[in-house]
């Protein structure tokens, strides 16, 4: 081989080694969503798998863009998830709700994948209706919360101001429902049904335990659940808009053919 032949092969295979993978067609963009790891029955990890109804809504939508890119469901805590968004350190977080004011680093949000009922559950003798009335000389109502979660309505924030209720942010849902059965919470604060499926698990753990004990007080909201993607970090992830577009069609699909 002549030395000019040699160095133009040695150039052809550097300019080879430095094109990407997926300009090959080798490989597909790796696209991570951070999952709540403890929401049950909507997003839950166990046994080192991710169960819920939203991961088997994605999981569908996943496999209709497969072609264009690999979706990783990625299980973590959720005020850990929250403050991965913040700093810019992720791209996409399962299943916020909206917060356009409160949370300003997610935008924009997915197609819904749920409407959620959030509801406070309380011990007997317990009420948060009518919470302003409340005389500011009574100690206040306490009142569980999954950290990281911001679903309280109008009336219990300006309650929280007045100092006529204290909330306590808590692990997840099996936390709070056991402080709240030992009445260290007078109250609890969370989607209804992943309150209700609580109540069960933690019923199952400590059999004295009676159901009867605890009473739907009041619903504070009703809320629809997404995936929520960082707002900025165009350079980082350079195929935001296009993985949005695609994701949303395929979880409207998806959900189509769920209703049919």
């Amino acid at each position: 081989m002549t030395r000019p032949t040699f160095v133009l092969l040695v150039l052809f295979i550097a300019l080879y080694l430095l094109v990407p993978a997926s300009a090959n067609g080798d490989t597909k963009p790796r696209v991570t969503i951070l999952v709540d790891d403890s929401y049950p029955p909507y997003s839950y990890e166990s046994n080192g798998y991710l169960y819920g109804i939203y991961i088997e809504q994605v999981r569908l939508a996943a496999r209709r863009i497969s072609d264009h890119y690999q979706v990783i469901l990625e299980p973590i805590p959720w005020k850990r998830g929250v403050a991965a968004m913040e700093n810019g350190e992720a791209f996409a977080l399962l299943p916020p709700y909206i917060h356009k004011d409160k949370r300003p680093y997610i935008w924009p949000y997915s197609t819904s994948l749920g409407e959620e009922a959030v509801v406070a559950f309380c011990n007997p003798d317990i009420t948060l209706d009518n919470i302003l009335a409340r005389s500011p000389n009574r100690p206040p109502i306490n009142i569980g919360i999954n950290a990281g979660f911001l679903i309280l309505d109008k009336e219990l924030l300006t309650a929280k101001q007045k100092g006529l209720i204290k909330i306590w942010e808590n692990k997840d849902t099996l936390t709070n429902i056991k402080k709240l059965s030992k009445f260290r919470l007078d109250c609890y604060v969370n989607d209804r049904l992943s309150t209700l499926m609580g109540f069960e698990s933690v019923k199952r753990e400590l059999k004295e335990l009676d159901l009867k004990q605890f009473k739907e007080d009041r619903v504070v909201l009703s809320r629809t659940a997404h995936i929520g993607y960082t707002k900025d970090n165009g350079e980082k992830f350079p195929y935001k808009y296009d993985f949005i577009k695609r994701m949303n069609e395929a979880l409207l699909s998806v959900q189509q053919q769920m209703n049919e």
